[in-house]
């Protein structure tokens, strides 16, 4: 079977982002890269989380949702379900599953909220705050590691940029879920609905918005 052949250079790829502030004397480059780059320390933090949880018996997922609890209980009146599935930004029925697990793990205890029983108030328990205590020895210097290349201005710059970075993920997948509504391009050749729903992204580009409304229209 012969070798496929080479794309020849010839005509530039379309550009994947449309917002002038992602572009660099109009290419996109130094975006894909930013992305390349977040998606490779995503990979690092998800690996490092999983091990860490794996030291004290737990999943990844187990093992930020109890750290969590026991941070924001300290600080959080009545630390409920709602409340540790926004700061994490999960679902509350997934993070409903993870904290009925590590209930019957004997790590977390659920109580009813006494303002409002139809809601529970989230705790640790004394083993719980035992193996987070003992993982510290771990998980302090991973994290000086992890992010030692950041300065102090760094970290506080980073931490502003993912702020606002940690919530277009969903808006995102319902923006695609538009577009392509059975999950494949053929989609695009199909047509889009007769209107723009109203729970799309407020902040796509003026560009962008416009390419939907033509075709649409």
């Amino acid at each position: 079977m012969p070798a496929a052949s080479a794309c020849k250079r010839g005509k530039p790829l379309p550009l994947t982002t449309s917002r002038e502030s992602l572009l660099v004397n109009g290419s996109d480059r130094e975006f894909r890269e930013l992305v390349h780059d977040m998606l490779a320390f995503a990979a690092a933090i998800q690996d490092v989380r999983n091990r860490l949880g794996q030291l004290i018996g737990l999943s990844g997922t187990q093992y930020t949702i109890l750290n969590s609890i026991a941070r924001l209980s300290q600080v959080t009146r009545d630390l409920g379900v709602n409340q540790l599935a926004e700061h994490l930004h999960l679902s509350g029925a997934f993070v409903t599953i993870e904290v009925n697990k590590l209930v019957a793990a004997g790590l977390v205890t659920k109580k009813t909220n006494p303002d409002d029983r139809r809601r529970v108030v989230l705790a640790i328990t004394r083993e719980a705050e035992k193996r987070l205590t003992d993982l510290v020895q771990v998980q302090r210097p991973a994290n000086d590691v992890l992010f030692g290349p950041l300065s102090a201005e760094d970290f506080l710059a980073l931490r502003g940029v993912i702020a606002k970075l940690a919530g277009t993920g969903e808006r995102t997948v319902r923006l695609i879920e538009y577009l392509a509504p059975g999950g494949t391009l053929e989609d695009l050749a199909a047509g889009l609905p007769d209107t723009l729903p109203e729970d799309l992204p407020q902040d796509l580009s003026p560009d962008l918005i416009g390419d939907l409304s033509d075709l649409v229209e």
